[in-house]
């Protein structure tokens, strides 16, 4: 009796698994995909380059940070305002996630505040 109730539990399982929703499909409605993340590369070599960069507010968006000199002053980069401190390896691409964001401005800086660059957000239109 105990293998024929285990098959048919197995059975009913094998059956029911692909009807359930993961986690990810839960989250976002029917029809609607998870909006792009736009991944804007930042070059670190005597300051940063681009040192402005736009984004529109709520957009997701990711920094990658090319770090291409070895100075100390360049080892890590800050987004103050964001609590975001992330060490930037020579020669090495580090990308930074952002979470969604307000408009107005967002510095990045370097661990000793001398090399700045500015993420300018811009009102949603509509």
């Amino acid at each position: 009796m105990k293998p024929l109730r285990a098959f048919f539990l197995a059975s009913t399982l094998a059956l029911l698994l692909p009807l359930g929703a993961s986690a990810e499909e839960a989250a976002a409605p029917a029809g609607e995909a998870a909006p792009a993340v736009r991944e804007i590369e930042i070059i670190v070599d005597r300051g940063y380059k681009p040192v402005r960069i736009e984004a529109v507010e709520g957009e997701r968006v990711r920094l990658k940070f090319v770090r291409r000199e070895y100075t100390p002053c360049t080892r890590e980069v800050i987004l103050p305002s964001l609590n975001i401190r992330q060490e930037l390896p020579p020669n090495k691409p580090v990308t930074v996630d952002l979470p969604p964001l307000k408009s107005g401005d967002v510095e990045f800086m370097c661990g000793m505040k001398m090399f700045r660059g500015t993420l300018v957000v811009t009102p949603r239109p509509g």
